[in-house]
């Protein structure tokens, strides 16, 4: 008695399944629009040879599902279909993620302008409280500044390797620096430490200043009149280049 073996699946069509399936998947995650087609065209070409192989070899493989022809169809319709709508959510999504990023790195150098600032200020104090009556030096607060492991810590938010706290009036983007000032006005001579702070909204570069006086002398009728105060919390301004 003769037996014949039951049929099988013909090669390829699982593979022409399952790479329709995933070419759909990636099609539909957008950043995967290269291996979507990569794998369609796979699944159309694994439909193909299975369907030859089924024709030529009835008795031995199934009839071919549609499925990876159709799945395969899709995967490499999706992106030409979704390219628009990329384009128009990246149009919208670009420019208000690089907006957040600017305000979140401005936001930061203005918190470390705002924290040397009073850091510097507890420094005035303490000089005073020590050595009443005692003009406290502007390169002595400058050095206690520098020293401070609150200060040390600072990070760059533009460059994490450029420094993110230094000593002169010029500084790279997203740096704090700090230096001495004298000004005389009506007057009054003022002694003070000033802080500035570079940041960048879109294309304009922006200065984040603050101040803190360590010493001021008045000429009142013929004679000096000696004080101090703290003052000018971080003052966000345009740069001159603006």
């Amino acid at each position: 008695m003769d037996t014949f073996a039951p049929a099988v699946p013909a090669p390829g069509a699982k593979a022409a399944k399952l790479c329709g399936i995933l070419a759909i998947l990636f099609a539909l995650t957008c950043v995967g629009f290269p291996i979507a087609i990569f794998l369609g065209i796979v699944a159309l070409v694994q439909q193909a040879k299975a369907k030859r192989l089924a024709k030529a070899k009835p008795e031995t493989y199934l009839p071919v599902p549609a499925t990876g022809l159709v799945t395969g169809i899709i995967g490499l319709v999706l992106p030409v279909l979704m390219l628009p709508l990329v384009g128009i959510v990246s149009a919208i999504a670009i420019p208000a993620f690089l907006g957040q990023r600017d305000r979140a790195r401005e936001m930061a150098v203005q918190a470390m302008v705002e924290a040397a600032r009073q850091k510097a200020e507890v420094i005035v104090t303490e000089l005073h409280a020590k050595a009443p009556g005692q003009v406290p030096s502007q390169d002595v607060v400058i050095q206690a500044l520098a020293r401070d492991p609150g200060i040390q810590a600072f990070k760059n938010p533009y460059n994490p390797s450029a420094p993110a706290f230094k000593r002169g009036k010029e500084g790279v983007l997203g740096s704090v620096t700090v230096y001495p000032d004298v000004e005389e006005v009506g007057g009054v001579t003022t002694w003070s430490i000033k802080f500035r702070g570079t940041a960048r909204r879109g294309a304009q570069d922006r200065l984040i200043e603050a101040e803190v006086i360590t010493h001021t002398q008045e000429k009142v009728q013929g004679r000096t009149e000696d004080g101090w105060e703290v003052v000018n919390p971080p003052v966000e301004s345009p740069s001159p280049k603006d």
